[in-house]
C-alpha cells in the first residue's frame, strides 16, 4: 500500500504541483463581457421589435452602447463591445448570414464600427491620463505631508536653538560687571524673545502656505504683548488691523517691527507706572492702492531727539526692518501723543485679496 507524504510546516509543494493562483481581475473581465453581450443583445433585439422598419435607429443605440460599455467597462470590454456589435449589426441587416448586400447599410456597419474604436481609444486614454494625475497627485499629498513634517521639527528645532541662545545671553548677563555688557544682554534676549514669539504664533498651517493673514496673526501677538508688558500697569492696548493677507516673510517682518515698537513703548513711555492708551491700527494706504499703513501711538511721555538719532539701536533695528519691506518708517509727535507709521508696498496678489477682503 502507497503512504501520501505528509507536508509539514516548511515543506515546499513543487512547482508543478502548485495550486494555480486565480487572479480577482478574472471574474470581473468575466462579468464584463457578459455585461457586453448583455446589453448588445438587447440593444438589437429591442431595435428590431420595436422599429423593425427604422435600421439607422439600430446603428444609433449601437453606437450609444459602445460610448456607455467604454466609459463603464474599460478598453478591453469596449474593443469586445466593437466586436460584438459588428456581428449583431451584421447579423441583423437584411443579407445572407453575415454578409450585408444593402450597400448604405454596409457603410454604415462600417462607420458604427469605426466610431466604436474611436471612442474605445479615447475613452482608454482618457483613462490613463486620469490614473497618471492621480497618482501624481498622490505623489504630491506625500510630498506635502513630508514638508509639513519637516516644518514641525524645523520649527521645533527653532524654538530650542532661540531658548539656547536667550539662556545663554542671561547666563552673560549675569556673570559681567560691566553695566554696557549687561544692558546690551537685557537687549539681545529682549529681541531674541521676541523673535521666538513671532515663529510661535505662525502657525504650521500658515507656514506651509503661501499668505499669513495679519489680522489674526497681529492680534494675536498684540494679545501676547498686553499680558506679557502692561497687563500688570494702568495701560491699555487697542488694537484694530484690518483683514489683509501678505507673504510668511512680510508678515515676520511686521511682527518683529510691531513688537519692537511695543517694547520701546513699555519701556520708555511709561515710567513710574504712568497710566496711558496705545494703539496698533493697519490701514490701506491713504494715497497709494498698493499700500499698507501700519500706526504704532501712543500718549506717553513722547521721544527727545537725541534718542532719535541714528546712534539708537532700536530704531535703527526699525528702519532696516523697515527697509527690508521695501517701506518706510516715520516717528513724530503730534498732540501729545508719539506716533510711528510704517507704509510697505504689497504685491499685486496681496492687494487684490485686501481690496476683496474689505468689500466683504
Amino acid at each position: 500500500m502507497r503512504t501520501m507524504p505528509t507536508i509539514g510546516p516548511h515543506h515546499r509543494i513543487p512547482r508543478g504541483r502548485e495550486k494555480p493562483d486565480v487572479s480577482p481581475s478574472l471574474p470581473r473581465a468575466a462579468a464584463s463581457l457578459l455585461g457586453c453581450f448583455l446589453l448588445i443583445a438587447g440593444v438589437t433585439a429591442a431595435s428590431l421589435h420595436l422599429w423593425p422598419d427604422r435600421p439607422w435607429l439600430l446603428f444609433v443605440f449601437m453606437a450609444l452602447s459602445f460610448v456607455v460599455i467604454a466609459i463603464t467597462a474599460g478598453r478591453n470590454a469596449g474593443f469586445a463591445s466593437v466586436g460584438l456589435g459588428a456581428l449583431a449589426l451584421a447579423f441583423a441587416l437584411p443579407g445572407e448570414g453575415l454578409a450585408v448586400l444593402n450597400p448604405d447599410d454596409a457603410l454604415a456597419l462600417v462607420a458604427t464600427v469605426a466610431l466604436g474604436l474611436l471612442v474605445v481609444w479615447f475613452a482608454a486614454r482618457s483613462a490613463r491620463r486620469y490614473e497618471l494625475l492621480a497618482a501624481e497627485l498622490e505623489k504630491t499629498t506625500a510630498d506635502r505631508d513630508r514638508a509639513t513634517a519637516l516644518l514641525r521639527e524645523l520649527s521645533h528645532r527653532l524654538a530650542n536653538d532661540l531658548a539656547m541662545l536667550v539662556s545663554t545671553a542671561s547666563l552673560a548677563s549675569r556673570q559681567s560687571s560691566n553695566p554696557e555688557t549687561v544692558t546690551a544682554m537685557e537687549s539681545l534676549m529682549s529681541r531674541l524673545i521676541v523673535l521666538s514669539r513671532v515663529y510661535q504664533r505662525l502657525r504650521v498651517d500658515e507656514a506651509t502656505s503661501e499668505q499669513v493673514e495679519l489680522s489674526t496673526f497681529l492680534g494675536s501677538l498684540c494679545n501676547d504683548m498686553q499680558q506679557t508688558r502692561f497687563s500688570m500697569r494702568p495701560i491699555s492696548l487697542k488694537v484694530d488691523v484690518d483683514r489683509c493677507a501678505v507673504p510668511l516673510a512680510q508678515a515676520v517682518i511686521l511682527g518683529l517691527i510691531t513688537n519692537e515698537l511695543l517694547t520701546n513703548i513699555s519701556k520708555h513711555s511709561y515710567p513710574d507706572d504712568r497710566p496711558g492708551n496705545v494703539s496698533v491700527q493697519l490701514r490701506p494706504h491713504p494715497f497709494r492702492t498698493d499700500a499698507m499703513q501700519l500706526t504704532v501711538s501712543d500718549d506717553g511721555v513722547g521721544f527727545t531727539p537725541a534718542a532719535d538719532n541714528g546712534t539708537h539701536l532700536g530704531h535703527r533695528l526699525i528702519a532696516a526692518l523697515a527697509s527690508q519691506l521695501g517701506g518706510d518708517i516715520a516717528m513724530a509727535r503730534r498732540d501729545g501723543q508719539t506716533i510711528a507709521t510704517l507704509h510697505f508696498p504689497m504685491a499685486a496678489h496681496d492687494a487684490d485679496s485686501s481690496r476683496a477682503a474689505e468689500t466683504r
